[in-house]
């Protein structure tokens, strides 16, 4: 007796995704989002688009792929992290490197075991589109450059994030106005208004005057070796990771403030303070006891602009931090007919050049330009 043979049921013959729809009518389903969109009722012409699809939206494992081997993103990731570097071949700060990474793990949730050249744009805004805005376009700015380091070693053929468009971000934290800033002052501890003054009459930022110290005062000049700028679009001042190299003249209005920071505690940095009892990590991690470090500084302030009340119609975000002292400072030098771009750290519109190891650092020589506005000196 012969056995009939039965016919191969016909969807194994379509590509992936492409499924029969209501009558004639074909219909691909989307392997991103799971959605249908109709192809019409010619089958070849609905096939070959399929096919085509598939080739775009699906990463290929192929078997090329599996012979050339490839990078896979989580590991390229990882070892991007561990070589970063600033243009000039110094270490990235700390804090950096931690938003770095932040960044990073949450792209190695979607694409750790895809090859980097496996990535494409519509997974990369697929990514970035479920992000706040700040959150995507900082995202987006670490993994531009992760991948120009992948297409510079030809692990992939371009970088898919290029092509990604920036979010639009409101500002939310508003500008210190001279009396508002004059009031948290007053309701600030000592060595915060010794901070806040240095900051407004240097125009330098907070990481810059925590690293100030006595022997940096020499022949009556104060040198700033700037650590970090950023691309910062708030601060016309700020460019992309360069070193500022700035020597302030030292007149009575920053010699009086020099003066009132020093006291009986024997610290080699010129703002400090006595800390409270803290965890014996925190100790190890700071270069003298009495060292202010940046969080701590950045949330005493808060303390004090909640305390002083100083913006009754701002709230959370809104709330200008140590940080607007600086933009407060080059507008009041601007203000003064002052060159506050000299004393910021820059020579022209661009940061001063980088310089390699080895050689000779020039130090820009500037003047303090006003006076402390304060109407009442502590």
């Amino acid at each position: 007796m012969l056995l009939s043979v039965l016919p191969e049921p016909s969807h194994l013959h379509l590509p992936a995704n492409l499924y029969r729809g209501d009558g004639s009518a074909w219909r691909y389903r989307y392997p991103v989002t799971g959605k249908y969109h109709s192809m019409g009722s010619d089958k070849s012409k609905a096939i070959t688009a399929a096919r085509k699809l598939n080739e775009l939206l699906i990463p290929s494992d192929d078997l090329i792929g599996k012979v050339m081997g490839g990078v896979y993103f989580g590991k390229f990731a990882d070892e991007y992290l561990a070589n970063k570097r600033r243009k000039d071949g110094k270490p990235v700060a700390a804090t950096t490197l931690e938003s770095y990474k932040s960044y990073l793990e949450r792209c190695k949730l979607k694409w750790r075991d895809l090859r980097i050249d496996q990535i494409t744009l519509f997974m990369a805004n697929q990514l970035l589109d479920d992000m706040t805005a700040s959150s995507s376009n900082g995202c987006r700015g670490v993994l531009i450059d992760l991948f120009n380091v992948a297409v510079s070693k030809g692990l992939c053929p371009d970088n898919p994030i290029e092509a990604t468009m920036p979010k639009h971000t409101k500002r939310q934290r508003r500008r210190h106005t001279l009396e508002g800033l004059e009031l948290v002052r007053k309701h600030s501890p000592t060595w915060l208004q010794n901070a806040i003054d240095l900051a407004l009459l240097t125009t330098q930022r907070r990481v810059d005057i925590l690293k100030m110290k006595w022997t940096d005062i020499q022949d009556s000049y104060l040198h700033v070796a700037q650590e970090k700028t950023t691309d910062n679009p708030e601060d016309e001042f700020e460019i992309s990771e360069g070193t500022g190299y700035v020597r302030i003249k030292i007149d009575n209005e920053l010699q009086q403030v020099l003066n009132r920071c020093k006291d009986k505690i024997d610290s080699p940095f010129i703002i400090h303070r006595v800390p409270v009892k803290e965890g014996k990590k925190r100790k190890n991690e700071k270069e003298h006891w009495a060292q202010v470090d940046n969080q701590y500084l950045s949330s005493s302030f808060l303390k004090a602009v909640k305390k002083s009340n100083a913006y009754p119609n701002l709230i959370g975000r809104q709330l200008p931090t140590f940080h607007e002292i600086r933009a407060l400072a080059i507008f009041l030098h601007k203000k003064a007919g002052k060159s506050a771009q000299a004393l910021a750290g820059h020579s022209s519109k661009k940061m001063t050049e980088h310089y390699e190891a080895g050689h000779e650092i020039i130090w820009n020589d500037v003047d303090v330009g006003i006076k402390l506005p304060f109407a009442e000196m502590t």
